[in-house]
């Protein structure tokens, strides 16, 4: 996760980096979440063609904001 952050945060300032695990192998599940502060930081990641870390090339998809009412009926 911090080589997440440290990378994303060339692009803006990251307010959280979730990197989940699977708890039966250990193992990170392949994906993660990255927060920016602002939506002008999220397009900046966007605007590079492609991102490499460690030797794996990044794919990267923009989850759509929900509003917080819509994350409660969904739990219900």
């Amino acid at each position: 996760a911090e080589e997440l952050k440290e990378y994303f945060s060339q692009f803006g300032s990251v307010q959280r980096c979730q990197l989940p695990f699977d708890k039966d192998t250990g193992f990170h599940r392949r994906y993660c979440w990255i927060k920016f502060s602002t939506p002008q930081e999220v397009q900046n990641v966007f605007q590079k063609d492609s991102h490499i870390l460690e030797g794996a090339k990044l794919t990267l998809k923009q989850q759509t904001r929900r509003r917080r009412s819509q994350r409660k009926n969904q739990s219900e």
